[in-house]
């Protein structure tokens, strides 16, 4: 048996298990006395935050010199949402690597570097908040500041090593000596010289650093203006602590997005404050449909019509492929 194909069920179970410790009434009661107006407008609020996230996309992609279009690479971003959507930490969203590849005509290798450039970097801007926010509850709950702490010097590390060429080259050998990666190196082995030598230099990847910081402080404090319909009544630093080291809780990669683990520490950690579970059980669920589930809804849209574009495509060449070898052999 693959046990993990059953790490998503972890996360399902703690979240079907906090439920049955909660009043169905009040969540209700909580459900019925939202204001469909403001979260209609925080809906909108999408768009902005998208938007950056593309530029910051574009950014990595120039400076490992493949060029797509804007309005592509945005597309792109929602494919990834929707094949990351039922994997555990969004894995499944590496699957848009071949659509970048099939676009840009980049080699695949290079469009999955390009990815985990993104990730990485995304990962290490939120990482800096939940190390904020470990530090402003450290008072409250000590245990947070020094792992989150130390899985933040480990992720700097890790990008570090791996975008300097020499270092990056022998780890990334050693990896492919990994016995259920071994049948990697015939492909790769011979790709990663040119494919480290082309890697963006790390000031390169500064600006999309502060990009993605900016991009996760405004997605915060969208959710900090939202908060109040929940009757989460907490200051700004506080609530920005609290779903700061949430976020890092819930990317632990055991669950569908962090559905379950976020609720669990978002529970946990706003009790602190007095926040009455049921008002944050409601809140987490539209933080999850808000960031995850519309954006992997569109992302199934974008990837019917993109697949279907490639079919096509394929069709066509399949068709004027006789007839080119007719042309050669004169019997047109």
């Amino acid at each position: 048996m693959d046990y993990k194909k059953l790490l998503p069920i972890i996360g399902i179970v703690i979240f079907v298990y906090i439920l049955s410790t909660m009043d169905f009434g009040k969540i209700l009661t909580v459900f019925s006395t939202l204001n469909i107006w403001f979260l209609i407008l925080a809906i909108g609020s999408l768009v902005p935050i998208l938007l950056l996230v593309n530029i910051e996309w574009q950014m990595i992609l120039k400076k490992h010199k493949i060029h797509v279009s804007f309005t592509y690479s945005l597309k792109n971003i929602f494919i990834g949402y929707f094949y990351g959507f039922a994997t555990p930490g969004g894995f499944g969203g590496y699957t848009r690597a071949l659509y970048l590849r099939d676009k840009s005509g980049a080699k695949l290798q290079k469009c999955l570097i390009d990815i985990l450039l993104f990730n990485g970097i995304d990962y290490l801007a939120f990482l800096t908040f939940g190390v904020f926010g470990a530090l402003v509850l450290s008072r409250k709950a000590p245990e947070l500041f020094p792992i989150i702490f130390l899985l933040f010097l480990l992720v700097i590390f890790v990008i570090i090593i791996f975008l300097r060429k020499k270092t990056g080259k022998r780890l990334f050998q050693q990896l492919l000596e990994i016995r259920f990666l071994k049948a990697m190196k015939v492909k790769w082995g011979n790709l990663i010289d040119p494919l480290f030598d082309e890697l963006p230099r790390r000031r390169d990847l500064l600006a999309p650093f502060t990009l993605s910081l900016l991009n996760w402080l405004l997605w915060f404090s969208v959710l900090f203006l939202i908060s109040p319909l929940f009757s989460i009544h907490v200051d700004y630093l506080q609530f920005l602590a609290v779903v700061a080291t949430a976020n890092v809780v819930a990317s632990i990669p055991i669950s569908i997005y962090g559905l379950g683990t976020r609720e669990a520490a978002l529970i946990t950690l706003f009790n602190l404050f007095g926040v009455a579970q049921e008002n944050v059980i409601v809140f987490s669920l539209f933080w999850f449909v808000l960031s995850w589930l519309i954006p992997g809804i569109v992302g199934a849209i974008v990837t019917l019509y993109e697949t279907r574009n490639k079919k096509t495509s394929e069709k066509k060449v399949q068709k004027k492929q006789p007839s080119k070898k007719k042309k050669r052999l004169g019997f047109s």
